[in-house]
C-alpha cells in the first residue's frame, strides 16, 4: 500500500518538533542560569564576594567554569542577575504613567506596580544585599547597577516631558530611598513586606502614591 500523504496544510513533523526543542533549550538555559546565580549568591553571602572564585561557583552549581563565564562574563554581574530585565520594566512602568501626573507620583506608582518578588526572588535579594553589606568591593560594583536604575528613571521622566535637571534629581532621590529600604529590609532578615516598606520610605520624604495605585 502506498503511504498516505498528509493534508497540504499539515506542517512537517520536524517543523512541529522545532518549537518543542527550542522550548526545552530555553528551559535548560534558564535552569542552568538560575543554578549558577543561586550558587553565587549563597557563596557571596557565606564567604564574601572577594573570597568567592568562579571555580567555587561552578563547583556548587555543578557546571564548568566556562559555563559560568558564558552566562555571567564578570563575577559582579551575579550580584544583580536580573538587573537588565528589571531596569527595562521600571522604565516602561514610569514612562507609561498618565501625562499629567507629577514626576514623583509617576515614579512611586511605577515602582509599586513592579511585580512582587516570589520566595526565590526574595531569597536572592537577601543574599545579594548581605554580600554587598560585607564587602566594599561588592558595594562599589553595586553602584554600577544603581546608576542604571537612576538612568532608567531619569530617562523615563524625560520621555514624559520632565525637565532634565528635575528628572535627574527625582531619579537620584528615588534610588536612594530604594537602596535604604532594601538595606534595612535585609538587616531585618528579609522579613516584612517590601512594598509596604517602600511606600513608607517614600512617605518619609513626602512622596505619595496616586490614589488609584494605593
Amino acid at each position: 500500500m502506498l503511504p498516505v500523504a498528509p493534508p497540504p496544510d499539515t506542517p512537517p513533523a520536524d517543523a512541529l518538533a522545532a518549537p518543542a526543542r527550542a522550548g526545552r533549550r530555553e528551559r535548560n538555559r534558564h535552569r542552568v542560569r538560575t543554578a549558577i546565580l543561586d550558587a553565587a549568591l549563597e557563596l557571596f553571602a557565606e564567604r564574601g564576594f572577594e573570597q568567592t572564585t568562579v571555580r567555587d561557583i561552578a563547583a556548587r552549581a555543578g557546571v564548568s567554569t566556562a559555563t559560568v563565564s558564558r552566562y555571567f562574563p564578570v563575577k559582579e554581574a551575579m550580584l544583580f542577575g536580573e538587573a537588565e530585565v528589571r531596569t527595562a520594566a521600571l522604565y516602561d512602568a514610569v514612562r507609561s504613567r498618565p501625562a499629567g501626573e507629577p514626576p514623583t507620583a509617576a515614579v512611586v506608582a511605577g515602582l509599586v506596580h513592579q511585580p512582587e518578588l516570589d520566595a526565590d526572588g526574595r531569597a536572592r535579594m537577601l543574599a545579594s544585599r548581605r554580600a554587598i553589606a560585607r564587602s566594599t568591593v561588592a558595594r562599589g560594583r553595586a553602584g554600577v547597577y544603581l546608576d542604571a536604575w537612576r538612568g532608567a528613571i531619569a530617562r523615563a521622566l524625560r520621555d514624559r516631558g520632565t525637565d532634565t535637571a528635575e528628572a535627574e534629581v527625582v531619579a537620584a532621590a528615588a534610588v536612594a530611598v530604594l537602596d535604604a529600604v532594601a538595606d534595612r529590609w535585609a538587616r531585618a532578615g528579609g522579613r516584612g513586606d517590601l512594598r509596604v516598606a517602600m511606600t513608607a520610605g517614600f512617605s518619609a520624604i513626602g512622596w505619595t502614591i496616586p490614589e488609584e495605585t494605593a
